[in-house]
């Protein structure tokens, strides 16, 4: 018998599918591999004590014993080298090697244990060398042949098979998971048979690509439990406080069970116009309606399906041009998602009843369904890194090369922050120990070519002492900003020479106007520092306590004009990006959107806080707005975010 595996590993969840036939082939269709019930495992992972590393549900569990030995999203950090969990720390290739074997294992299982002939990785669209060398470094050793798949081909090829596509017509995929937001549109293409040059096989190439990695599933999650909360806590603020930060293990305990339930109303929402969330004493149970999540979640929604019509134009179509819009990943399910696709490009989109299994099955298509194993897998379509087979045109682990020692790969597109920029200062007494180094994108603090680097003046050295004891991520020297009240005034949109308008909401705020840019922040942010020798300036929220949910935005000056020449100004943050490896600098993409605008997104995750970061360019002007948030701030710093990009605009 021959067994053939697909796993889609994902941020929050890993499915497997599998196929079994006899040895002269003729495979089953794919089924996936059902665990505990559900068709898909927690990504997550809990390294013990002793040297034990749980998957799944299990590491959920054990979550609750010790949260610092816990990773829920190890695919958010495939750039990041090691991993410190406790005190532990572990290479991030064998984190992930933990939670594919866990699935090689269910797979074998459902098989009565036999061996594994074939194993199909997934991953997405704009992984480049470095990243898939890590998937496939992982799984080294799980099976006798490793192929690696793009998520949106498997997709595309999943639909070819039950919808059919005509050949070179072209599909959005559109990918909500738990942690992101992708859209790649995906042509299907005929060639040559490698066996029979007469025979024609299906190919499926990828032609643009976009993410959004601010927003997925667990972000729904998230803004449903702080809406559950405005609901039940009432005057015991305290309680709830307790219930949603506590960290005493009867806390913690609680907070999982009620994370499920809240998880759990959110997917009964999709089918029904209103649910109860079971709550822990002392509150009473809440009564959650599809309106009141819609009106949650409309905004980012809505940057989703903004993503379908960008990524559409960046693949030289129209939406009237696509054979459709497939819409796969759990949080496809939501209503909501379908109505402003439709909106945005006048096509019903098509959906499944699990769509969360579309990609591990439609991999397994991929490459058991032709005898070449060609079909949707030339070279172009899997992107940098992989290398064709000699024989059938895939990569697989034993025969794809590997980058010689000292040659530089392809990068991964995506999102970073640059060396330079913002150190801790030593703490105000009395205050919490800041994270240290927050750091912004690639280029800031390192100066264009030909350009030299701006000398900090004496009096801007002694502010900046000053400042070390005010705000914990400032250096060099604070000086005082032009700060204004504007009334409902346009602002250039960066590098497109159109004006885009505030929000009526954001006509209430405050306008920031310095150096060669301009944005406003919420009427309860005030601005709290600068830097005059980084051109950076500092917003934070009015009653927050300590400096730690903040947002900067900093200038950088190119000797060249970005419109004229953006990939020069790309691969000079792509290589600042690079250097930072292993930094705990992550995401990179080169074609993200957020906000409404194009950007270059990378996060930076610190000891206590997160960093997300968007960079815009506009003629020699490159400007990285620093988003800096805990746990508890995320939802209020993303905000303001939103609102400082979405009206940035850059003169220089």
């Amino acid at each position: 018998m021959t067994l053939h595996v697909a796993i889609d590993f994902g941020t929050s969840s890993t499915c497997t599918a599998v196929t079994t036939g006899d040895q002269g082939g003729g495979g089953s269709e794919p089924q996936v591999v059902v665990v505990d019930g559900q068709p898909l495992v927690p990504s997550a992972v809990f390294a013990a004590a002793d040297g034990t590393v749980f998957v799944g549900h299990e590491a959920e569990r054990q979550a609750a014993v010790d949260p610092s030995r816990y990773e829920p999203h190890p695919k958010r950090r495939i750039d990041e080298g090691e991993l410190l969990l406790g005190n532990t720390v572990l290479p991030v290739r064998d984190v992930v090697r933990v939670v594919l074997s866990r699935a090689v294992g269910e797979a074998r299982r459902v098989a009565g244990g036999a061996p594994v002939d074939l194993l199909v990785l997934t991953h997405p669209a704009d992984w480049g060398a470095v990243r898939t060398q890590v998937l496939r470094q992982a799984a080294a050793g799980l099976a006798a042949e490793i192929v690696l798949v793009p998520e949106p081909v498997a997709a595309a090829v999943f639909h070819s098979a039950g919808h059919g596509m005509a050949d070179g017509s072209a599909l959005a995929v559109l990918d909500l998971g738990g942690g992101t937001v992708d859209c790649s549109v995906v042509r299907r293409q005929s060639a040559p048979s490698a066996h029979d040059p007469a025979a024609q096989v299906p190919v499926f190439q990828v032609l643009a690509t976009r993410g959004d990695p601010t927003f997925g599933g667990a972000d729904v999650d998230q803004a449903l439990l702080e809406h559950v909360g405005g609901l039940v806590a009432g005057a015991d603020q305290e309680a709830w406080r307790r219930l949603v930060e506590g960290r005493d293990l009867a806390d913690r305990r609680r907070r999982r069970v009620l994370r499920q339930d809240v998880r759990g109303a959110k997917e009964t929402l999709s089918r029904h116009a209103y649910t109860d969330v079971p709550m822990p004493p002392p509150f009473p149970d809440a009564h959650v309606t599809r309106a009141d999540l819609e009106g949650l979640i409309a905004h980012p929604l809505a940057r989703a399906a903004e993503l379908v019509v960008a990524t559409v134009r960046d693949a030289g179509l129209t939406p009237q041009q696509l054979a459709g819009v497939f819409l796969v990943g759990g949080s496809s399910r939501i209503p909501l998602v379908s109505r402003l696709v439709y909106e945005r490009t006048g096509l019903m989109p098509i959906t499944l009843d699990q769509p969360e299994t579309v990609v591990a099955r439609g991999a397994l298509r991929a490459v058991t369904r032709d005898p070449d194993r060609t079909a949707g897998l030339p070279p172009a379509a899997l992107g940098a890194g992989h290398a064709a087979h000699p024989a059938q045109g895939v990569h697989t682990a034993q025969t794809g090369p590997v980058p010689a020692a000292g040659v530089a790969a392809p990068p991964p597109r995506g999102h970073f922050p640059p060396s330079g920029g913002f150190a801790a200062p030593a703490p105000r007494p009395g205050a919490a120990t800041p994270p240290a180094g927050f750091t912004p994108p690639g280029g800031f603090g390192v100066p264009a070519p030909g350009l030299p680097a701006p000398a900090p003046t004496a009096t801007a050295t002694a502010t900046a002492t000053k400042s070390r004891r005010r705000t914990p991520l400032l250096v060099g020297g604070a000086v005082a900003l032009v700060v204004a009240v504007a009334v409902g005034v346009g602002v250039a949109l960066t590098g497109q020479g159109e004006e885009q308008r505030p929000h009526a909401q954001e006509a209430q705020g405050r306008e920031i106007a310095q150096y060669d840019y301009r944005f406003r922040v919420p009427a309860d942010w005030e601005q709290n520092g600068g830097d005059a020798s980084q051109r950076k300036v500092q917003v934070k929220p009015t009653d927050a306590a300590v400096d730690t949910d903040l947002i900067a935005v900093q200038e950088f000056k190119l000797n060249y004009d970005s419109g004229a020449d953006r990939d020069r100004a790309l691969r000079q943050l792509r290589a600042e990006y690079d250097r930072m490896a292993g930094r705990g600098f992550s995401g990179f993409q080169e074609k993200a959107s957020f906000a409404g605008r194009d950007v270059v997104y990378y996060r930076q995750r610190r000891e206590t806080t997160t960093v997300d970061w968007y960079v815009l360019f506009h003629g020699t002007a490159q400007v990285a707005v620093g988003c800096q948030y805990t746990e508890g701030g995320r939802a209020r710093v993303a905000a303001a975010c939103d609102q400082v990009v979405r009206t940035m605009g850059i003169t220089g």
